[in-house]
C-alpha cells in the first residue's frame, strides 16, 4: 500500500492499532520456528521485507509490535538457513499448503462484488469519475462469499483426514482475515514432496483429468452410454465411491428403487450431465498454485490481514461449521473513529450491524468497523 504523505499520515493511526494489537501478545505459534523464513508488508512502502529469521516468539513479537506490519508472513518451508539469499538457504522441506479463496469456491451469492468509488463523490459507474479525482476498485466479500468457500474447506479436510490419511494434530485451518481459508499440513511424512508430488495431490482434489468412464460410469470406448445397472458402490474407496454417494443422495427418493436401475433408465446426455455435475460437486476448488509451491510464504497466524483489519485466525477443526469470521476474527479495539465514508455495503462485524450508506458521508464508527472500511477502500479517516 503506497499512499502519499497526507494518507500515509492517517494510515498512521491504523498502524499504531496495529502495534497494539502485537503488543497485547497475540498467540502466535509457529512450528520449527528456526527452521522459518518470516516477512512482512509495511504501511505505505511498496516493497517486502524478507529472509527474516528469529529464534523465539519472543523475538517475533517484538519486532510486530515495533513494525506494526501491514501483513505479515512466513514461510511453509524449513531451511538450514532461512536468513540467507534463497539460493543459500538450504531448503528442507515443506508443508503442504492450501488457499481457499471465496472467488473460486462458487458462493451462493455469485461472488464478484466490485464497486468503484472515488475520494469525492463516493460511489461511480464505470472506470472513472467526471470530477477527476483519484478512484478506487474496492472487491468486497459478503457473509455468502465466504459460506462457499466455509463449504470447500470442510470438503478438503474431511479428504485430507478420510483419504489422505492426515493425522487431525497435524492440520492448522486458518481464517485467512479477508477471503477466505488457509488450511497447512505439517507433516513429517508429506513434507518432503517435490512440486511433482504436489500437483499429483492437486489433481487429484480437483479432478483434473478424472474420466468417470473409467470406473464404470456414462461412457464405453468414448461413446455414451446408460450407466451400469446394479446397487450402488456406497463403501467404494475413493472417486467411485463420492460420485456413487453423491449420486445416491440426488437419485434416492426414499423407496426400494435401484438407483444404479434409475440411472439406467436415463438418456445418455442426461447421465452425462449427471457425472459432471456430480464431479464438480465433489472436487475441492484451491489454488493450484500455491499448494505446488515449496517455497511459499503464508500468512502468519493470528498475525493482522492489511486488507481488512481481521486476526488471521485459527479455526479449529470441531468449528469448520460454525466459525463465525464476521465475529471471532475481530482484533481491533479503540476508541471510536471519524470517517468520511465514501461508500458501504450493509455489512455485519463484531456483533454489531451496519445499514448501506451513499457516502460521501462523515461519521462516527466503531474502531474495528472504521479499520474495516478504510483498509477496504471504501472509507477515508478525518
Amino acid at each position: 500500500m503506497e499512499a502519499t504523505k497526507s494518507e500515509a499520515k492517517r494510515l498512521e493511526v491504523i498502524r499504531s492499532l496495529f502495534s497494539q494489537y502485537y503488543r497485547s501478545r497475540p498467540p502466535i505459534r509457529v512450528t520449527s520456528l528456526e527452521q522459518r523464513e518470516f516477512g512482512y508488508w509495511e504501511f505505505s512502502k511498496p516493497t517486502m521485507v524478507r529472509h527474516l529469521a528469529f529464534r523465539s516468539i519472543d523475538d517475533l513479537l517484538v519486532t510486530l509490535a515495533r513494525v506494526a506490519p501491514l501483513h505479515a508472513y512466513r514461510s511453509s518451508a524449513y531451511f538450514t538457513y532461512p536468513s540467507a539469499p534463497m539460493e543459500e538457504k538450504g531448503w528442507l522441506g515443506a508443508d503442504l499448503v492450501f488457499d481457499i479463496d471465496a472467488d473460486h469456491a462458487d458462493p451462493p451469492c455469485g461472488g464478484h462484488h466490485v464497486f468503484r468509488v472515488c475520494t469525492e463523490h463516493g460511489l461511480v459507474e464505470g472506470e472513472s469519475c467526471g470530477c477527476g479525482a483519484k478512484t478506487v476498485e474496492v472487491d468486497w466479500v459478503c457473509e455468502r462469499c465466504l459460506e462457499g468457500a466455509r463449504r470447500e474447506l470442510i470438503k478438503l479436510v474431511e479428504l485430507l483426514l478420510g483419504e489422505f490419511g492426515v493425522r487431525e494434530e497435524d492440520v492448522e485451518v486458518n481464517f485467512s482475515g479477508n477471503r477466505g481459508f488457509h488450511v497447512v499440513v505439517d507433516s513429517s511424512e508429506l513434507r518432503d514432496l517435490d512440486q511433482q508430488g504436489r500437483r499429483e495431490i492437486v489433481q487429484y482434489l480437483t479432478a483434473e483429468g478424472l474420466a468417470p468412464e473409467a470406473m464404470g460410469f456414462g461412457s464405453v470406448r468414448g461413446r455414451p452410454r446408460r450407466a451400469t445397472a446394479g446397487e450402488p458402490e456406497l463403501d467404494a474407496y475413493g472417486w467411485r465411491g463420492r460420485i456413487w454417494r453423491r449420486i445416491y443422495a440426488r437419485l434416492s427418493t426414499g423407496t426400494d428403487e435401484d438407483v444404479g436401475s434409475a440411472l439406467a433408465r436415463m438418456r445418455p446426455s442426461e447421465v452425462r450431465r449427471l457425472l459432471d455435475e456430480v464431479v464438480r460437486e465433489e472436487s475441492v476448488k484451491i489454488d493450484p498454485v500455491v499448494t505446488a509451491d515449496v517455497h511459499r510464504l503464508v500468512r502468519l497466524s493470528e498475525s493482522l490481514n492489511g486488507k481488512t483489519g481481521l486476526a488471521v485466525r485459527r479455526v479449529p477443526l470441531e468449528r469448520l461449521h460454525d466459525f463465525d469470521p464476521f465475529d471471532e476474527a475481530v482484533a481491533i479495539r479503540g476508541r471510536p473513529m471519524r470517517v468520511k465514508v465514501l461508500y458501504s455495503p450493509g455489512f455485519r462485524l463484531g456483533g454489531l450491524e451496519f445499514q448501506e450508506v451513499h457516502g460521501p458521508v462523515v461519521t462516527e464508527l466503531p474502531a474495528h468497523a472504521a479499520v474495516y472500511l478504510v483498509l477496504k477502500g471504501l472509507a477515508v479517516l478525518e
